[in-house]
């Protein structure tokens, strides 16, 4: 897996989703950190798949950067 964020959206059910996130520092012997996430579906304000990927892209920086701290203190 190349350097970077990647996010892959699979349905479980009528409301709910699953994303996997995964965050790559390195191409080659680097560190990796994967995140799934199940999200309830509202009916009343669904989202598109790019407002997902870009929710989901924003919750991998955040997971990334937590674990950066803690491997730095």
């Amino acid at each position: 897996m190349a350097k970077g964020v990647d996010i892959e959206l699979a349905p479980l059910d009528d409301d709910h989703v699953r994303a996997k996130i995964t965050w790559s520092e390195q191409d080659v012997g680097g560190g990796k950190l994967v995140v799934e996430v199940t999200v309830k579906s509202t009916k009343t304000r669904p989202k598109t798949d790019d407002q997902l990927r870009s929710d989901a892209r924003a919750l991998a920086v955040r997971f990334a950067r937590a674990f950066a701290d803690t491997i730095e203190n």
